[in-house]
């Protein structure tokens, strides 16, 4: 028998509760939704980086080598400490046992790990190049050290130190600011990149791609095992154009003028091309120094230093020419028909105009002078005399058709960079009205036609001017990179690039133009011309010495040049060489190309008093057996006119 409570239930409680358990279903039902549905996957990332990290196995650079493949570029292997920021959180008191291990304090780990963070959970590289004692000692201490990772890194390195540093650049960490550009695709913060020279320029074919190792680890952050593993892909390889013995030459002949206190450059090209040959500024600096982010000591003594080695003064700085740019005024008066060959002005030594006398760097005077004598001589009334005829404007004209005052373009920066190369200066009466407010003058236009005034151009731009004699007035744009080569993950090569011969101009030179210019700057080479001494038997060698006064630290001191282009029948090379403060570019400027030259024909240096000619003969035609070129049309000189007689004139320029 059932019987009747004593009290019935309270509907409004039961009710209550039923409500209560319906809610409390609602909520757990949606709370499930959200975590397994709605934020499933990020919920699943979030658990699988509580277990799992990827180590990253950085890319090493593509390596940069010379023409015939000897390594200027490399990399080398660094042992480096990184930190997990998440870990690093969790267990704030291994930040002092690293500390001390790393001889740094806690905060500055803490700094850098916060700096340089993606997320919290990849690994930030807290100190590199450390000794392999410190490294075992981390290791030894991982269960006190959870999320210290100890790995090697690939770390710039060039086994030619100064050598080739203004052609390599510098590399340097990436800023935040660079980390948004397209061109940085790859970087994280903390990471190297180039930042001057082939290294920068080239920076998105050198930068490879990076790797990784999949790991598990416990609670704590301490690894458990590896789940797996992918290698990087390094850089593409760079193959220059440069020719490493001629750079050497290059180098050393301009290092001892930089030991008595004259900074230089040289550049060499081919004429046939546009290709690099040398690129030397001295004094230069160790670009190893920079490859880890330079000490501030290594800095100071590069800023410090008067003759400033970070200065690339091949393409960097604009001196004017001198008598090397006589070669411009030459081929202009003979291509507008302002003179002949054969046109003569006699040389007193000096030259009035009114009563301002202009001298030659001869007191005594040369005597009568034609074009071909005039050039082998240097003679400055010769060109004072020639520059008056054919005025500053025709002048300007046709050094800019020389590509002068504009960039070469040779292939140091890339597009969209604050270029390094200079454009120089071709003055001329409007520009001078334009920034000086001040009339031309015929002062001007004497110095102007021994290339002094207000003209400047670099030492590239004049290595182009004589390329462009030297190939029949082709101006091309010089290339250092000859080709990019790729790898892929099986290590399989595939040229990306290949250098093409690249015109940037004709300076509209006839033949006849060419071939007087030509054999003036020959004899240059010969008994009685400025250039003598640095002949080279068996090679025909066309050539202009220069020297230009410049006002250094309040006095006036003598630059000196020397340009040249050999073989003259089938010319392979053009030189520039340039020595701030040298003197005469004869005596300073010319054993530098000189040297430069015997490097790229592998001429021996003979024994003293002991030339063998015939081995350099061999020399020579083994060379042009190799190499094919356009030969350049030579001349015969026009008849002789009637000597012209005039008042003489001068400058402060000089052979």
């Amino acid at each position: 028998m059932i019987e009747k409570p004593e009290q019935p239930p309270n509907l409004i409680r039961v009710k209550t509760f039923l409500v209560l358990v319906i809610i409390g279903a609602f909520i757990l039902s949606g709370r499930l939704w959200y975590l397994q549905i709605a934020h499933g996957e990020d919920l699943y990332e979030i658990s699988m980086n509580n277990q799992l990290r990827i180590i990253r196995r950085i890319a090493p650079r593509g390596e940069i080598v010379d023409a015939e493949g000897d390594i200027l570029a490399t990399n080398h292997n660094e042992i480096m400490v990184s930190v997990a920021p998440d870990i690093m959180q969790k267990n704030p008191g291994m930040l002092n046992i690293l500390a001390k291990l790393l001889h740094t304090d806690p905060q500055s780990i803490k700094a850098m790990v916060e700096k340089n963070k993606i997320d919290s959970y990849d690994p930030v590289r807290v100190a590199d190049n450390i000794d392999l004692a410190t490294a075992t000692c981390i290791e030894e201490r991982k269960t006190s050290l959870p999320g210290v990772i100890v790995s090697s890194e690939p770390v710039r390195y060039y086994p030619n130190g100064p050598l080739f540093g203004h052609i390599l650049g510098q590399m340097g960490q990436i800023q935040r600011s660079e980390l948004n550009h397209s061109q940085y695709k790859g970087y994280r913060p903390g990471d190297y990149c180039g930042k001057l020279g082939l290294e920068r320029a080239y920076d998105t074919y050198l930068h490879g791609t990076d790797g990784g190792r999949i790991i598990q680890v416990d609670a704590r952050g301490r690894m458990m095992r590896q789940l797996g593993e992918t290698d990087p892909i390094v850089g593409d390889t760079l193959t220059l154009n440069i020719n490493k013995s001629v750079q050497e030459a290059a180098y050393n002949g301009l290092m001892a003028q930089v030991a008595k206190g004259h900074p230089g450059a040289a550049v060499a090209l081919d004429p046939n091309n546009g290709a690099v040959i040398a690129l030397v500024s001295a004094p230069s600096y160790d670009p190893n120094q920079f490859a880890r982010g330079i000490s501030f000591k290594n800095w100071n003594a590069i800023s410090n230093n008067p003759l400033k080695p970070q200065i690339n003064r091949a393409v960097s700085s604009a001196y004017a020419p001198g008598s090397t740019f006589k070669v411009v005024v030459s081929s202009a008066a003979l291509n507008t028909g302002t003179i002949t060959p054969s046109t003569t002005f006699v040389c007193h030594g000096v030259m009035w105009l009114g009563k301002w006398p202009k001298y030659c760097w001869k007191r005594s005077g040369h005597g009568p002078q034609d074009l071909i004598q005039a050039i082998a001589h240097s003679c400055d009334i010769y060109f004072y005399h020639v520059g008056l005829l054919l005025g500053p404007d025709k002048i300007a004209q046709y050094a800019k058709r020389f590509g002068l005052g504009k960039k070469t373009g040779v292939d140091l920066a890339r597009k969209g960079d604050l270029q390094i190369e200079r454009t120089g200066t071709v003055p001329s009466p409007a520009w001078k009205r334009k920034y000086f407010h001040q009339s031309w003058v015929e002062g001007n236009t004497v110095d102007y036609a021994i290339g002094q005034a207000m003209l400047t151009c670099t030492p590239i731009q004049m290595c182009n001017v004589v390329s462009a004699i030297a190939n029949g007035g082709t101006l091309y744009r010089p290339q250092i990179v000859r080709t990019i080569t790729q790898y892929d993950r099986n290590n399989q090569p595939d040229i990306v690039h290949e250098m093409e011969p690249e015109v940037i101009g004709e300076v509209g030179l006839s033949p006849q133009t060419i071939s007087i210019v030509t054999q003036g700057m020959e004899a240059v080479m010969q008994p009685g011309g400025t250039g003598v001494n640095s002949r080279i038997p068996g090679i025909t060698i066309a050539a202009k010495t220069g020297t230009a006064q410049m006002l250094s630290h309040g006095r006036l001191v003598d630059n000196s040049w020397f340009v040249c282009f050999a073989p003259v029948d089938h010319p392979k090379i053009a030189i520039c060489v340039f020595v701030q403060g040298g003197g005469e570019g004869g005596v300073t400027c010319a054993p530098i190309a000189k040297n430069m030259m015997e490097a790229y024909f592998n001429i021996a240096k003979p024994a003293p008093n002991a030339v063998n000619k015939q081995s350099v003969r061999t020399a020579i035609r083994r060379h042009i057996s190799m190499k094919s070129s356009s030969r350049v049309v030579r001349h015969p000189k026009s008849p002789k006119k009637p000597v012209i007689t005039t008042p003489a004139m001068n400058s402060t320029g000089g052979f």
